[in-house]
Parts: C-alpha cells; structure tokens; sequence
C-alpha cells in the first residue's frame, strides 16, 4: 500500500469555463412521466429550460478518460508523455469502469484521486466538481418532440402498434447552434500521492483546448447526442487567496495553452 502525508492539502483551486455546441439534437432524459403527453421529457431546471446536470457531465468525463487511458494502457505502455510531460500509468486506471475492490486509501487508483469513490473500505469526496449547463441560446423555442417505434429489448425487434415520443433540444436556432456553458471547479491537492492524478486532470484541460467530439445523453443510436465540448476561460486562486477572500485570477486567452502545460509539469 502507498504511505503519503499530508492528505487532502489543498494547493490552488481552479475554475474553468466550458461550452457544449450541438452538432444533433440532444436528449438528457428526465426519465417517464405518467402526466406528461411526451412519453420521455428532457431535464428542465426552475425557469422550464433544459439543462445538462453536473452529474452527466461529470459521469461522462469519468468514463472519457477511462476508455482512452485503459486503452493506451492496453497498448503496453505504462507512460504516457504529453508536451513533454511524462503521466504514469502504473496500477489501476478507475475502479469505478474496471469494477475494482479498493481496500484502502493507499490503493486508489488513477481517477479515483480525481472523481473520488466510495465502496465499503474506502470513501473519498471528488475533488472535480461541474456544474449544470445552461443554454445560452436565448431564442426560440428550443425544444421538440419526436415520435419513435419501441423496440423491445428481449426480442430486439419493434413491438407492434407501440410509439415513443421523445422529447429532445433543437441542435440549430435559426441560424446560431445551441449552446450550453458550465463550469468545472478542481481543488488541486499538494500531496506527492496525487501527483500523477493532477496531471491527468490539466490533460483533459489540454484536450477540452483543443475542443472534443462527443456523445453524451441518450438515444445516441437514433440521431441524438453529438456535441462539441470546448475550453472557454481558466481562472485559479492559491490557497491564500482563498483565505484573504482575493478574486481569482484570469488566464489570458493566448497564453491558456501554455498555462496547463506548466500545470501539468507541477
């Protein structure tokens, strides 16, 4: 098992501004309403707006980064250099997608120092945070219903006479994509143990710079769910500006690139 010292000391935290731009129509489902006329509704918040919750987008990254990391891992190698900067792959990647028992707090692996875990012998709080996103798109009518054929899971073929209706966000208003924001807030954590996991959150950072092409939310075999995930703005506070109550301070737009590789190198 690893020994560390000083868990849970706190370096600097870190805000960043993210966007999700719709390439198709998009379904975060609310799960069926009896009293609806739509059989399967997108999640509204107070105002009656969709909304992508922080929980899936925070599942979605989770498992993101899981597939790409096991999959290099996969390749044999047990580094993965970036920018000249080198991330260990030794050890587990994420218990959660692997289905790993961690027996203690020394055995956490790779994204659980990230996204946290809890499991009979261990509990650990995310040190990730995200948001709900909003819609920027301000108007129109952003919403539509789509009636699909149900299939029936056990026999995978089309129950007879039986409709879904789908409720799903427009991908375009008029001529503007729909857009979401959000924010994701990461405690960076000064302990040599988390060293390696800090590094892989600044390269989701680096790849969100870059903008990545997605699926998230549901029916993504009938046309929904391809969206653009991109990098709009970092801010960070230290720990004494935490204290002092000081704002955070803005990474200019041409030099954000360069801040997270230096991030990544610690």
């Amino acid at each position: 098992m690893a020994e560390f010292q000083g868990f849970l000391s706190l370096r600097r935290r870190v805000w960043v501004t993210c966007t999700v731009e719709l390439k198709e129509p998009l379904h975060v489902g609310a799960g069926r309403d009896p009293t609806s006329p739509i059989d399967l509704p997108v999640i509204r918040d107070a105002a009656g707006r969709p909304v992508i919750p922080g929980s899936t987008l925070k599942g979605f990254f989770r498992s993101y980064l899981a597939r790409l990391l096991t999959g290099y891992k996969a390749t044999g190698a047990k580094n993965l250099e970036v920018k000249g900067v080198t991330i260990s792959l030794e050890g587990c990647v994420d218990s959660v997608n692997e289905k790993k028992s961690v027996g203690g707090l020394g055995d956490l692996c790779l994204l659980d120092r990230i996204f946290g875990v809890a499991s009979p012998n261990v509990s650990l709080s995310s040190a990730v945070k995200f948001t709900d996103a909003v819609l920027t798109t301000e108007t129109g009518a952003v919403a539509f219903k789509r009636t699909h054929v149900k299939i029936d899971s056990r026999r995978d073929a089309v129950e007879r006479g039986m409709l879904v209706n789908v409720e799903a966000v427009k991908e375009r208003v008029g001529e503007e994509p729909t857009k979401f924001t959000f924010t994701i807030v990461f405690d960076e954590l000064g302990d040599e143990y988390f060293k390696e996991s800090n590094k892989v959150f600044y390269l989701l950072l680096l790849m969100l710079h870059r903008g990545i092409d997605a699926f998230i939310g549901g029916w993504k075999g009938r046309g929904y769910g391809h969206v653009s995930i991109n990098l709009e703005a970092i801010q960070y506070a230290t720990v004494k500006d935490l204290i002092e109550g000081a704002q955070p301070t803005e990474v200019p737009g041409d030099q954000v690139e360069r801040w997270i590789v230096e991030s990544m190198e610690g």
